[in-house]
């Protein structure tokens, strides 16, 4: 039987429930708390993109077209594509001399209202800048562009930069590279599977990758350091004003790093006490999330109490009636059990 991660209250009583997984692990790859089924099998879907950006920091490639912290920060985002958003790709794809013809991530409606209402209204086509991950694929043109690979097929499973992507994602996920189960992702490059702790695990490793034993992302630890400062840099690039995930890393001031993935995951890294956080949502919902992180957060002490009040107030959203009476909660429904 699955294990609650978030319950939906109206009135006295509870209307529904989010099943899921919480994994606490260290860079040595303990477990330390959890709930739930930790050899859950899910897809690292976007939270794995620290992990995808490492080959465009370790071959050159962002230092010899200048990408800056903003840069590397899109580069491991699934942005809101605001405006903002979009220049920055545009500025990365200049960098590099080609434009947004050049993405292979597709269209996708922007998640920002804004945008996409003046999309609605026709007053802007939709663009592969619009795409979340279009900043994700902006780097990895980069780094094909200067290790010398084929551009057109860099999303391609047999593509020398995937290769080597699916081998920095088994090390942090500290799996044989051959072991993964590969499917594709929305921006149709290759996402894999994995159970959930070892999400836990490669968020452990990218919180203090110097700490972790060689060849189990120890190797990675230049990139991975410099690909995490960025994403605390520039949280908002990230994911966006009121995202999960470029608020718990604002409010906190860096110290969780956190990234959002399809599919209801969210991985937190603690560089702090070099811990990895996976939380999982078995239906998909990321609507459990909220409450679950604020949970996680509170009970592990990870932030201080007025940080973690404004998280639940921001995340852990009020059940209302269509005329903005309270009338219920979404709340979290476990506690951990610490090992």
């Amino acid at each position: 039987m699955s294990a609650t991660l978030a319950e939906v209250t109206r009135g006295e009583l509870v209307e529904s429930v989010h099943p899921g997984i919480v994994v606490v692990a260290d860079v040595s790859g303990r477990l330390l708390a959890s709930h739930g089924d930790t050899e859950h099998i899910a897809y690292f879907r976007s939270a794995a993109k620290p992990f995808q950006a490492v080959p465009l920091v370790e071959c050159g490639a962002a230092d010899a077209f200048g990408f800056g912290s903003e840069d590397l920060a899109l580069a491991c985002a699934s942005h809101d594509a605001t405006p903002a958003h979009q220049r920055g790709v545009a500025r990365m794809l200049d960098k590099i001399g080609l434009d947004e013809d050049a993405l292979r991530c597709g269209v996708a409606p922007p998640p920002d209202p804004q945008e996409a209402a003046r999309i609605t209204l026709g007053l802007k086509a939709l663009s592969q800048l619009q795409c979340e991950c279009s900043g994700e694929h902006a780097g990895m043109l980069a780094a094909c562009l200067h290790l010398d690979y084929p551009l057109e097929s860099y999303i391609e499973p047999d593509h020398p930069l995937q290769r080597r992507i699916r081998e920095v994602v088994a090390q942090a996920l500290r799996l044989p590279a051959d072991d993964l189960v590969t499917g594709t992702d929305g921006c149709r490059i290759p996402t894999f599977a994995a159970p959930v702790q070892s999400f836990a695990v490669a968020y452990a490793t990218l919180a203090d990758p110097r700490q972790a034993p060689a060849e189990a992302g120890r190797e990675l630890a230049k990139p991975l350091n410099r690909l995490r400062e960025a994403m605390t840099d520039h949280p908002v690039l990230v994911g966006g004003e009121e995202t999960l995930d470029s608020d718990i890393m604002a409010l906190s001031e860096g110290r969780i790093v956190a990234k959002l993935g399809a599919e209801g995951l969210l991985c937190l890294a603690v560089p702090e006490r070099g811990l990895g956080i996976a939380i999982s949502a078995e239906d998909g919902s990321s609507r459990a999330l909220g409450p679950a992180a604020v949970a996680v957060i509170e009970q592990l002490e990870l932030a201080e109490p007025a940080i973690v009040d404004t998280l639940r107030e921001r995340h852990a959203e009020t059940v209302k009636t269509f005329g903005g009476e309270p009338v219920g909660e979404m709340r979290p429904a476990f506690q951990l059990d610490v090992r």
